[in-house]
C-alpha cells in the first residue's frame, strides 16, 4: 500500500488515481518519461526539476542539455578527409543531442547507423527525415520559430547527397542551441 499524495488515505501500489478523492496519483516525466508520482518536483529516474502539474501553458516548456555547435564546412571537410567514416560519427552525434535535448530516447542513432549498413544506406533516406522531424517537434514543443527541413532533407538525401542534408541540419541545430545561449536556457 502506498499513501495518496493529496488526501493521504492509503491505495494500492499499482493505482494510477485515487480511489478516495480520484485525483491522478501519477505522471509521466516529461523529460525521460519514467511514471512519476503526480506532484514530484523532481524525477527520481533522471533528476530533472518537474515544473508544476497546473504550470500555465505560457511558462516555457523545459529542455534537456544543449549539444555541441559545429562547424558546418569543417565537419563536411572531416567527413571527405575520413572517406565518410566522420559523416557515421556526425549523424550519431546529431541524433545522440536531439534525444538528450528532447529527453524522450525516442531516436536510436546507433540503430540507425546499423540499419543503415545492414539496408546498404536505404534505411538513411528514412533517417534524414526522421532526425528532421525530430527538431520540428522540439522547436514545436518549446514554442520557437519552426522551420520545417523534412523535405528538402529528404529529397537531398534521396539523390544521394545526404552530406549536405546533415549540414543544413547541423546548421538548423547550431541555430537552435545558439538561441537557448541567448536566452539563458
Amino acid at each position: 500500500m502506498k499513501k495518496c499524495p493529496f488526501c493521504a488515505e492509503d491505495i494500492p501500489e499499482e493505482s494510477k488515481v485515487c480511489k478516495f478523492c480520484s485525483s491522478t496519483v501519477v505522471r509521466k516525466c516529461p523529460f525521460c518519461a519514467e511514471e512519476i508520482v503526480a506532484n514530484a518536483t523532481s524525477c527520481r529516474f533522471c533528476r530533472s526539476a518537474i515544473p508544476a502539474a497546473g504550470a500555465p501553458a505560457s511558462s516555457p516548456v523545459p529542455s534537456g542539455p544543449l549539444g555541441a555547435e559545429r562547424g558546418v564546412v569543417m565537419s563536411i571537410v572531416l567527413t571527405f578527409l575520413t572517406c565518410g567514416i566522420y559523416g557515421w560519427v556526425w549523424l550519431y552525434k546529431i541524433g545522440d543531442e536531439l534525444n538528450s535535448h528532447q529527453g524522450m530516447g525516442r531516436l536510436k542513432p546507433g540503430v540507425d547507423i546499423l540499419l543503415i549498413l545492414v539496408t546498404c544506406g536505404l534505411w538513411g533516406i528514412y533517417v534524414m527525415y526522421k532526425y528532421p522531424r525530430a527538431l520540428q517537434e522540439i522547436t514545436q514543443d518549446e514554442k520557437a520559430p519552426v522551420v520545417d527541413l523534412t523535405v528538402p532533407c529528404l529529397i537531398l538525401t534521396i539523390f544521394g547527397l545526404q552530406i549536405v542534408s546533415l549540414a543544413i541540419l547541423q546548421s538548423e541545430l547550431n541555430k537552435h542551441w545558439e538561441a537557448h545561449h541567448a536566452q539563458g536556457t
